[in-house]
């Protein structure tokens, strides 16, 4: 409340904020913070609270950043995958390439000068129990 000069009664303004030039009221300095503790704490708030924002922005950058990094990992092993796939079809129908009958014959005939041998040229080997080697 702030008396005015001329009449000594107090004046309450509808905002509540006295002007600069009206006199301050004892009991109002003593019941209201000095106006430079209030402006400290105001800030220290709006400090924290800027604080506090800036970590959750910086968290959800780094989560954003993180998800990135995992999709575009997937993503090169997912080609790798299909890549070592390809390579197991092709190496799997070369082996059955190689290993196909004919090729084999072939391969014993012209490079290693083999040829098929005659059915009486087979012997029979039988084994004697009694006749046992140490």
């Amino acid at each position: 409340m702030i008396r005015p000069r001329k009449t000594g009664k107090p004046i309450e303004h509808p905002h509540g904020w006295r002007r600069a030039e009206d006199a301050p009221s004892p009991v109002a300095e003593i019941a209201s913070p000095p106006q430079e503790a209030v402006r400290r704490g105001t800030s220290l708030l709006l400090a924290l609270v800027i604080a506090v924002l800036t970590a959750m922005g910086i968290a959800r950058v780094r989560a954003s950043t993180e998800i990135l990094e995992i999709g575009a990992e997937i993503t090169e092993l997912t080609s790798e995958h299909a890549r070592l796939l390809e390579q197991q079809r092709r190496l799997a129908a070369e082996r059955a390439y190689l290993r196909h009958p004919e090729r084999i014959q072939e391969f014993a005939r012209d490079k290693l000068g083999m040829v098929p041998i005659a059915p009486e040229l087979v012997q029979q080997i039988r084994l004697v129990e009694g006749n046992k080697t140490p």
